[in-house]
């Protein structure tokens, strides 16, 4: 229950000194009558009974109608929210380069890819309504999770990532041509896709010249990042005494990276760290936030009528007892 005119009930703080003056009057007037002792036992209950009681249903008539001037109301409240949603297809590159030991994560020295799962699952629980898939691409590309709202999922399909598990080299441009398929159909405020590489495209059938002249055509935005260091970088690699680590000579092309985010309307971000990479993904979770509408509704219904008429009964009470029962009483 609600009140449209809350103020309305300070009122009742003025009962208290009401209560006083009808007590203190009551006091004032009363007629004491010589009567016997058997008498006056009877008298002493009749009087106080005589008065107590219409004072009381007085204050409780007066108390419901200043409830009922306060206007109560029953309702209840619910809202709707339209939700416009972005959809980020994140493409995450595992070919064989990235198993470069040149990143650090919680003091280890770790392989480029356990970085990425790690801050895009950090991301992934902060994207609220957004639909997300991801897709992993080496030599070929393809969809490892669909485009969904279950980022449950999503996380899911992010740790099950492994260096290799679609071929060695890479194949950038097979990679966002498959991006825009996944997005191109999809109704939505705004397409992103996020490109995750350490290398050069080497590999596919579909250029990055032509991937960008189709994510142009379906209005995807394509934020790319290029992860890990140039250079010789340590490398583990598998050999008949077990793994050993070596320093390996490791190129990107940051040119093709750069072009592809400036012709599509996103932004080029580069990490060699953990810690560069988790601020580039906290600024794209900035830069592609949106704004949930929430509109509420509230059905209202008085029921001050209910008061009135509870006030009306214990007046006509009061004034019924008055002049009959209590009247022969007193």
């Amino acid at each position: 229950m609600s009140f449209a005119h809350g103020w309305v009930l300070a009122l009742i703080l003025v009962v208290p000194l009401l209560l006083w003056m009808l007590l203190y009057r009551g006091r004032q007037g009363s007629l004491k009558l010589p009567l016997s002792s058997q008498d006056q036992g009877f008298a002493t209950i009749t009087d106080k009974i005589g008065f107590y009681l219409p004072l009381a249903l007085r204050l409780a008539c007066i108390i419901i109608l200043i409830i009922a001037l306060a206007r109560p109301q029953l309702g209840s409240a619910y809202s709707s929210s339209k939700n416009k949603g972005i959809d980020i297809m994140m493409v995450v590159d595992t070919s064989e380069s990235m198993m470069a030991l040149d990143m650090k994560l919680n003091g280890r020295q770790v392989d480029r890819l356990e970085v990425v799962k790690k801050i895009l699952e950090d991301f992934i629980v902060k994207r609220g309504h957004d639909r997300l898939g991801l897709i992993v691409f080496g030599e070929n590309a393809f969809t490892q999770c669909p485009l969904t709202t279950d980022h449950g999922a999503v996380v899911d399909m992010v740790n099950r990532m492994y260096i290799g598990m679609v071929g060695k080299m890479t194949a950038i441009g097979s990679a966002m041509a498959l991006g825009v398929k996944r997005l191109k159909d999809i109704k939505a405020k705004s397409r992103v896709m996020i490109l995750l590489t350490d290398g050069q495209n080497n590999a596919g059938e579909i250029s990055p010249g032509t991937a960008i002249d189709i994510a142009k055509e379906y209005g995807v935005k394509v934020y790319t990042v290029g992860v890990g260091r140039e250079g010789k970088v340590p490398f583990a690699i598998n050999t008949p005494i077990g793994k050993q680590v070596i320093m390996a000579e490791l190129m990107m092309d940051e040119d093709t990276l750069v072009k592809i985010s400036e012709e599509t309307g996103g932004q080029y971000f580069r990490a060699e760290s953990a810690e560069d990479l988790q601020r580039i993904y906290n600024h794209i979770d900035k830069l592609e936030k949106v704004q949930i509408e929430v509109k509420e509704h509230t059905d209202h219904k008085d029921i001050f009528e209910g008061f009135l008429w509870a006030a009306l009964v214990l007046l006509l009470l009061e004034l019924g007892l008055g002049n009959t029962i209590l009247f022969r009483l007193t």
